[in-house]
């Protein structure tokens, strides 16, 4: 197959990129700033995209964790999402550009927070990560009938030691300083990165259109997260930190760590897919055993 990958040179879009070369697929990728994996055919510029592609993957966007969310920086996370994704759309039946089975990227903050478990069929939030999510969504559904299939990922937290998140996570809890913060309860939902690879393999051989939560069928607290992780590494758990300042520093970036979902991969459980680590023990034992 011939693919191209938005994203390819971050944490899952290399994992992705190397995947699908060591299975002997062409693959081309978005080069941005940093470099792209070995053997990956950089595209720097949108006339260079001029053929067919079995597949396009979109993970282009900057980190949404990647500081406060001033009106300059959300104008970056929207602008390196939606702006993007309709540039890159808008030359499909160009110059001889088309896709066959296109994979957007989209994220669990679809469906705001709360303490509900939700599914595909849940209602989005009303938040301003719900509703850059959502944009996000319609940018990629825009170019429905230009593509033969269209899927759109919302992807929980990506579990894995050599990016993502988890290892600032484990990084405090190497030194016993993992930390409850607030009441601990907010949801966090995850996947093992070599389970989200599996569910895209999953979602290519079946032709899976639509929403596709990508998380693991066990979400849990942010306490327990952290107690799991701390006991993983052998190291205390006993710190804590109250909600009221970190509002207060973070403003509405607070509630990336201080609210949650509780996230049910309700569509690949209904497609039969078997999760190799569907516990956040089988994943950090894993991971750092």
């Amino acid at each position: 197959m011939k693919i191209l990958i938005t994203g390819a040179s971050g944490f899952i879009g290399s994992a992705l990129a190397k995947r699908m070369l060591d299975r002997g697929h062409l693959v081309d990728g978005w080069q941005h700033r940093t470099p792209l994996p070995a053997g990956v055919n950089p595209i720097r510029h949108l006339d260079d995209l001029t053929q067919h592609y079995d597949v396009m993957v979109n993970l282009a966007g900057a980190s949404i964790a990647g500081g406060l969310w001033t009106e300059s920086r959300r104008q970056v996370l929207r602008d390196s999402r939606i702006a993007f994704t309709r540039q890159l759309l808008d030359r499909l039946g160009h110059h001889g550009f088309s896709v066959g089975h296109l994979i957007s990227g989209s994220a669990i903050g679809y469906y705001g927070t709360g303490a509900a478990v939700v599914t595909e069929n849940s209602e989005p939030g009303d938040d301003f990560s719900a509703q850059l999510t959502r944009d996000w969504e319609a940018a990629a559904q825009a170019a429905e009938a230009k593509v033969e299939r269209l899927t759109w990922v919302r992807t929980g937290l990506v579990l894995g030691r050599d990016g993502g998140l988890l290892p600032m996570l484990a990084r405090p809890a190497y030194f016993g300083l993992a930390t409850r913060l607030g009441n601990g309860e907010q949801g966090q939902s995850w996947i093992h990165r070599d389970d989200w690879l599996a569910a895209v393999d999953l979602i290519l051989e079946h032709g899976v259109t639509g929403a596709v939560n990508l998380t693991a069928p066990s979400p849990v607290s942010q306490d327990t997260f952290n107690r799991q992780l701390s006991q993983t590494l052998h190291r205390p758990y006993w710190m804590r930190f109250p909600s009221g300042p970190l509002r207060w520093m973070l403003g509405d970036l607070s509630t990336l760590v201080l609210d949650g979902q509780y996230v049910a991969p309700q569509r690949l459980l209904d497609q039969g897919f078997e999760f190799q680590y569907p516990t956040l023990g089988d994943a950090l034992t894993q991971l750092y055993s």
